[in-house]
């Protein structure tokens, strides 16, 4: 998969920009607050139709304007079109020219992984953040994760409908508890692979970044015991066991929509004893294995987008994060200036101020 032009109207402090990229490395600098990070939020926005920065869709409109429209053409077999368009009333998106009536028709056509600052939070985040994470990565492959957790999500809430109200039908709840085992069972059969594939590279990714021995892992906190011999009828008797709890609380106590992922330093949780710059690695080596993931379930490699990452990086762990992403995948960097490193590859650059794009000497160096 390689992104070819990117357009902007009315995005962020866009008016109008248009972007056409190279294959390899992409490098885009300028000083703070002049657009960088709103071009990579823009591509988040097409993978999996909203931002990974706020969740108010009509905060990107450009102040003034009645909507944001958001395109980009990418090779993938042939060139394809995609196209977001965002209104105070919601969004339209379109696939080669034609609207589709669902996101998951959408999602996950243009692929890519986005490393940022802040990503570092998800650390020390309450565990809805890690579930975030997890079911973005997951649903971007999966149509049918993405359905099962939708319908999931409804369930859950006229479950907990249900559970507040005065007089509460016990045959319906046994209905619903049912109907969620099944919903649940298919979104920890797929979570459980994502977390064994993630697992199986990871850690030889960080001792490579990182130049460190340590061993570094994730682990999956299911709602049950043991993921690997999930069925419906166990978790049917995982919700029966905690009836008694939820009709007293009113609130479902136990189900998918309580696990978590746990990231370790030598078995042990990592924010309790990783420096930052573990923390850096432990995450750069967790989008690597991302991409590593997304190719292997697709078939497609995903476009990279590192933002201001570099500048965290000493010189050596740069070149080795780059001399691995180079060659097999598209990259797009954001950052100040041109890191000394970059200096001596070949790159296609631009310049951003003031939400204005310019390429640098044609683009290429």
């Amino acid at each position: 998969m390689i992104l070819r032009t990117l357009k902007l109207r009315n995005f962020r402090n866009y008016e109008n920009a248009e972007i056409c990229l190279s294959p390899g490395l992409n490098l885009i600098t300028g000083q703070n607050a002049q657009g960088k990070t709103n071009l990579l939020e823009s591509l988040v926005y097409l993978s999996l139709t909203r931002s990974h920065r706020i969740s108010d869709d009509r905060k990107l409109i450009h102040e003034g304007s009645d909507f944001a429209d958001i395109r980009c053409e990418y090779e993938d077999d042939r060139i394809q079109s995609l196209r977001a368009v965002i209104h105070p009333k919601g969004k339209t998106l379109m696939v080669r020219g034609q609207p589709v009536r669902k996101s998951s028709e959408f999602i996950g056509l243009l692929n890519v992984v986005l490393f940022a600052p802040d990503d570092l939070r998800v650390f020390s985040d309450q565990p809805r953040e890690r579930r975030r994470i997890l079911n973005q990565e997951i649903t971007k492959v999966s149509g049918k994760y993405l359905f099962a957790l939708n319908h999931y999500q409804n369930l859950l809430k006229e479950r907990n409908v249900l559970l507040k109200a005065q007089n509460r039908d016990l045959r319906y709840l046994d209905i619903l508890d049912e109907q969620m085992a099944r919903e649940e069972c298919r979104i920890i059969q797929e979570r459980n692979s994502f977390i064994h594939q993630i697992q199986s590279i990871m850690p030889a990714l960080y001792r490579d970044i990182a130049s460190d021995d340590i061993t570094v892992t994730v682990r999956y906190k299911c709602c049950i015991e043991d993921p690997e011999n999930v069925s419906e009828d166990i978790l049917c008797q995982m919700h029966r066991d905690s009836r008694e709890k939820d009709l007293e609380n009113r609130v479902t106590s136990a189900g998918i929509h309580r696990e978590d992922i746990l990231f370790e330093l030598e078995g042990k949780n990592l924010i309790t004893l990783a420096s930052q710059g573990q923390k850096r690695m432990t995450m750069l080596a967790f989008k690597m294995a991302l991409l590593r993931y997304i190719q292997n379930t697709t078939g497609k490699r995903p476009v990279l987008l590192l933002d201001d990452v570099l500048s965290e990086l000493d010189p050596i762990r740069q070149k080795k994060l780059l001399d691995m992403v180079k060659a097999p995948y598209q990259c797009i960097i954001t950052s100040t200036d041109l890191p000394e490193y970059l200096n001596r590859e070949e790159i296609t650059e631009f310049t951003v101020s003031n939400g204005t794009v310019t390429p640098v000497s044609g683009g290429i160096r």
